[in-house]
């Protein structure tokens, strides 16, 4: 009746010793997803910088800013007028 038990038991610690060692468990890499995100980042400050600038640069907004500056300009000469 051993020999009955022991066989199987033989057999599968056979099994298991000829499988080989078990994969590690790595640590996840968050190397990978941290240039990810750096490189998100790195095009939105991009596409960022240039909205910005070619905001600044349109033909609508400069031509608002000389409008309330003339405005501005004829508002100043109208008080200093009503104050002389």
């Amino acid at each position: 009746m051993r020999l009955y038990l022991s066989l199987p038991v033989l057999l599968v610690a056979l099994c298991v010793a000829l499988e080989g060692p078990a994969p590690a468990q790595a640590a996840p890499d968050f190397s990978s997803a941290l240039e990810k995100v750096k490189e998100i980042g790195n095009t939105l400050e991009d596409k960022a910088r240039t909205t910005i600038e070619r905001i600044k640069s349109s033909k609508f907004l400069s031509n608002t800013r000389a409008w309330i500056s003339d405005k501005w300009g004829q508002a100043k000469e109208k008080i200093r007028g009503a104050l002389s």
